[in-house]
């Protein structure tokens, strides 16, 4: 089995790139894009204040639109749990 190098939240793998964050497995139906759209500075670090959330559709055939969610977050921990809820009721039905 091949070693995972990847950070998790909740059972989902997560990959950072400036200030995107990919949740979720490339190899599912769906991943959650979180952008990062303003951080306040706090003592030596930036903390996220204002966090979209898409669910965005990783195979190349047509997707429902009604499946398609979007929203902005006051905080990375909100737009996380957010990410998990959407995610789990697409691919579990949970």
């Amino acid at each position: 089995m091949a070693e995972s190098n990847f950070f998790y939240y909740r059972g989902f793998p997560m990959v950072r790139s400036g200030n995107e964050i990919y949740y979720g497995s490339m190899g599912d139906k769906f991943v959650t894009k979180l952008t990062i759209r303003d951080s306040e500075a706090f003592k030596d670090s930036e903390i996220p204040t204002k966090v979209m959330v898409q669910m965005v559709p990783t195979g190349t055939e047509p997707v429902d639109l009604t499946k398609i969610r979007k929203g902005e977050m006051n905080s990375l921990y909100e737009a996380l749990d957010t990410a998990y809820v959407w995610l789990s009721k697409e691919l579990f039905g949970a």
